[in-house]
């Protein structure tokens, strides 16, 4: 065989070699272009599966974000009163539930015993107000905790429920401030709702109208805990208060135990 024979086969896997090494050159520099425009969409993607982990993770921790309704609870204190089933009546009259805040001088009252017994089977809460209001009393000589136990005693035997939350005369700004208050209060796993609204309804006697007004100036919350007391101008206003949470767009919420939020000018979250 000549050299001439030898080489033509030489030069053909020399030809070879060159045309399979840019073919590799030629495939790895389309995978690392293919690479590089694929690569901002992999990051779009891995970010929108991480903000849908967040949002996940957001909506567990805090359920009602999940929601966008508006939520009102009518808290009424200081009964139970000769007016409490007219209250009753209004209530019912419009398809309302709320929340009441009872005072255990006016639960011994085995006359008022009866509205009471109706307040609770018709599906309205009642939550402990102290024995005795008495500021110096619940506060100064530390009877606050003892009063509500007691208080919600009553209500217990009197409904066959027992309840957990209670409101604080005056609210607790000031007289849950002692930490050994508190840490009273949630060893006997006892709730405080204080407000959102302040009505200022106990201090308009014959003023119905200005207590609407209040209401509707201060309504600014998608939650709001309005403060109201049994009184007769409040009685007289409260069908208004009614409707202009309705035409709001509110629904109206009662009290449960078992689905308690925390709502205290404390803000102790135990509480």
């Amino acid at each position: 065989m000549t050299r001439q024979q030898h080489g033509r086969p030489k030069q053909k896997r020399r030809i070879g070699r060159r045309k399979w090494g840019w073919g590799l050159f030629t495939g790895a520099l389309l995978v690392l272009l293919y690479g590089f425009y694929e690569f901002p969409s992999s990051l779009e993607k891995a970010e929108a599966l991480q903000n849908e982990k967040v949002l996940v993770n957001e909506k567990a921790a805090h359920p009602a974000s999940s929601t966008s309704g508006k939520v009102v609870y009518l808290t009424f204190d200081d009964g139970p009163s000769d007016l409490t089933n007219q209250f009753l009546d209004v209530l019912k009259e419009k398809g309302v539930k709320s929340t009441f805040f009872m005072q255990g001088r006016n639960l011994e009252r085995e006359k008022l015993h009866s509205v009471v017994k109706r307040a609770s089977l018709e599906g309205h809460y009642i939550g402990g107000h102290s024995m005795t209001h008495v500021y110096k009393t619940l506060y100064e000589e530390g009877q606050f905790v003892n009063e509500m136990k007691q208080t919600l005693s009553l209500i217990r035997d009197i409904t066959g429920k027992s309840p957990h939350l209670v409101r604080p005369p005056y609210g607790s700004a000031t007289g849950l401030s002692d930490k050994k208050i508190r840490d009273q209060l949630a060893a006997a796993k006892i709730k405080v709702w204080d407000w959102t609204i302040d009505s200022n309804d106990w201090n308009l006697s014959g003023r119905p109208e200005e207590i609407l007004t209040t209401i509707k100036k201060t309504t600014k919350r998608k939650t709001e805990i309005v403060l109201l007391h049994e009184k007769p101008q409040t009685l007289k206003v409260l069908p208004d208060i009614i409707d202009f949470y309705k035409k709001q767009g509110y629904t109206f919420g009662v009290y449960d135990d078992a689905k308690h939020f925390p709502l205290n000018f404390t803000k102790d979250e135990r509480l």
